[in-house]
């Protein structure tokens, strides 16, 4: 029998740590091998290497809140009731692919006040375990679906 590779897993997350109505929601997919390879290029080429008397030292170069922004660039596939002062929507799709390019969503990105940021990039990493420092037992194990 082949193996058939499947779609990425999908979640479609309330964000009712930021809005009490329910209508605000976000939808990330886990991640390709592509996307991880683009998301290491960014959030990892640059690290600094250095060889101590305790071994090898590696730091980051790129700020967390860079790495929370390039996560969420890459897996965001839709986002509901979310809009600017005019009643237009933040984030813009076409079907489920980010219809923005990589400036206008850092610019839109930009606007988002930290706490939302967090809690958006949070739910990435729920659906991207691999990528995910913490503990979470509602996250998505690699290669499962639901």
């Amino acid at each position: 029998m082949a193996l058939v590779i499947k779609n990425p897993v999908e979640r479609l997350f309330t964000l009712d740590e930021l809005d009490d109505t329910g209508e605000a929601k976000v939808r990330f997919r886990q991640a390709t091998t592509k996307e991880n390879q683009v998301r290491e290029r960014l959030v990892f080429g640059s690290q600094a290497r250095t060889l101590t008397d305790a071994g090898l030292r590696v730091e980051s170069t790129v700020p967390w809140s860079v790495r929370q922004e390039i996560e969420v660039r890459l897996t965001i596939c839709g986002v509901e009731s979310i809009v600017d002062e005019n009643g237009e929507p933040l984030f813009r799709f076409n079907v489920d692919k980010l219809a923005m390019s990589d400036q206008i969503f850092h610019d839109v990105w930009g606007r988002l006040p930290v706490h939302y940021a967090s809690v958006i990039h949070g739910h990435c990493l729920d659906v991207n375990p691999d990528w995910d420092f913490r503990t979470n037992p509602n996250s998505v194990p690699e290669n499962s679906a639901e």
